[in-house]
């Protein structure tokens, strides 16, 4: 199997400051034959500052809501143009020149969450965050209760680099809690024989109640073992000094 992904680190900068070193990162990475599929990322210490719109090259913000406290360089849509350019050029050559070799695959792990805590009838937010894969191509399907889910209630960012160059990502569903509702999350990714499902149950407020009524009583009744063991502790010094 071909390579699919280069990954070309254009610049490192390790800057020292009174909390020790920092890490500055410009990415480029594209794949053979998916257009519009290449990358240009800004990181720093591991959090993507900013990437580029592969068709116009203009910058993305990764927080929009602070986008009016700084501004990027003007010239990143020339920068990112080039350098996505030279990454589609030079991978088919560096291809043949590297004789072929094997792919790099990595499976992805997941891992399904809510934004808020969990209330009945209340409006929220499902996160699957899946990391730890390679290349970045996944196939990523919302349920509920076996049911595909409106893909208008779904959204997802774009593929972020781990710094071993594996990839992460996050896919959000907008869901109105159910009681005994179950969501699930499927991954599909080259390196998987069969989907990567995560699940996540929506409970009764009465089960958690009893829940959170059984954990309580666990507490009470530590604390009331503590309160025994120390009473006979003190007891028997008693008995000794007498």
């Amino acid at each position: 199997m071909t390579v699919k992904l280069l990954l070309v680190l254009l610049a490192l900068c390790a800057a020292h400051c009174s909390q020790g070193k920092h890490l500055l990162r410009f990415l480029t990475f594209c794949q053979r034959n998916v257009t519009g599929d290449g990358q240009y990322d800004i990181e720093f210490d591991g959090d993507q500052l900013l990437y580029t719109n592969p068709f116009t090259h203009q910058p993305v913000q990764r927080l929009p809501e602070f986008a009016h406290e700084w501004i990027p360089d003007p010239g990143l849509p020339h920068d990112s143009y080039v350098s996505l350019g030279t990454c589609y050029y030079n991978l088919p050559r560096l291809v043949v020149g590297e004789h072929y070799p094997p792919e790099i695959i990595a499976s992805p792990t997941s891992l399904i969450y809510s934004r808020e805590e969990i209330e009945i009838d209340v409006p929220n937010t499902l996160i699957c965050f899946i990391t730890n894969f390679h290349p970045p191509t996944l196939d990523i399907t919302w349920k509920r209760n076996g049911q595909p889910v409106d893909q208008s209630d779904v959204s997802q960012t774009q593929y972020y680099s781990n710094q071993d160059f594996s990839f992460h990502m996050a896919s959000y569903l907008e869901f109105t809690p159910k009681v005994d509702d179950i969501y699930s999350c499927s991954v599909g990714h080259v390196s998987l024989s069969e989907l990567l499902v995560k699940f996540l149950e929506v409970r009764g407020t009465d089960q958690q109640l009893v829940e959170t009524s059984v954990c309580a009583c666990g507490v009470i009744l530590g604390l009331i073992g503590v309160v025994t063991g120390l009473w006979y502790i003190v007891k028997a010094n008693k008995s000794c000094q007498a």
